[in-house]
């Protein structure tokens, strides 16, 4: 493996994984991808999912967890990570219904207390961002608040959603440099809909961010695109064969 490895967010084909999860294993792995973060297990127990991806030679990077079964439901959560391989539990979203100041003070601590269970287990929590928690400066968004709250809370940045609301991705990395274990990279059109879309054709500088990977202690890079208007097969394909050429000229 690269020294960066390179991955994918399986919510890009969730649509495919619902009808052949493995069989989508099977064609990531195809396209050269050395690892997956998980969205879900689609039915099967995770002790299936494993022998599968190892059989496929490809590692798990994170698993997203909803935030209320880390609340509620950790001690099986980890027990699922354990058996999975997976060591980073990821929680990639706050329902709208969470999002009040004291909301965010809430998942500060949840996310707090959590990390320390999780480090017991040598498990690392991380926190997904999407744009709701990022303000008009760095130090002055719940992003922040959340990741300040403690040390061993891991950072998961997405560029998509910094470079959105006008953040420096690589301001963030430097900031945050030894505590961003997983970047989402993803670009963003350059027409009125912004929106995601294959990497290398959008606006977002993506050398800039894989140039502070290396210093910022990143593990992976993990491409995602939220939605595609063309195949996603063949979107993640194009994604990965542009990622992979960017890296040979580092």
């Amino acid at each position: 493996m690269n020294e960066i490895g390179v991955g994918l967010q399986l919510y890009t084909l969730r649509n495919e994984c619902e009808k052949n999860f493995f069989g989508t294993l099977e064609r990531v792995a195809g396209i050269g991808y050395e690892g997956v973060e998980l969205a879900g297990l689609y039915n099967y127990n995770p002790e299936e999912v494993k022998e599968k991806l190892d059989a496929l030679d490809l590692a798990v990077i994170g698993h997203h967890i909803p935030i209320e079964r880390i609340e509620n439901d950790l001690d099986e959560v980890i027990k699922e990570q354990v058996a999975l391989g997976n060591s980073r539990i990821v929680c990639p979203w706050l329902p709208p219904e969470r999002r009040t100041s004291e909301d965010f003070k809430e998942v500060a601590n949840i996310m707090k207390k959590a990390a320390a269970i999780c480090a017991e287990h040598n498990l690392e929590l991380c926190y997904h961002h999407h744009d709701f928690e990022l303000g008009r400066n760095l130090d002055g968004s719940e992003l922040y608040y959340i990741l300040k709250a403690d040390e061993s809370i891991q950072a998961e940045f997405d560029i998509y959603w910094l470079n959105m609301v006008g953040h420096d991705p690589v301001e963030w990395m430097k900031k945050f440099a030894g505590r961003t274990p997983i970047v989402h990279l993803k670009d963003r059109s350059d027409d009125e809909r912004e929106e995601t879309v294959i990497l290398g054709t959008g606006n977002i500088p993506i050398d800039e961010v894989l140039e502070q990977g290396k210093e910022s202690g990143v593990k992976w890079w993990v491409v995602e695109q939220d939605n595609c208007d063309y195949d996603p097969i063949e979107s993640v394909t194009q994604s990965y064969q542009y990622l992979r050429k960017l890296q040979l000229q580092k």
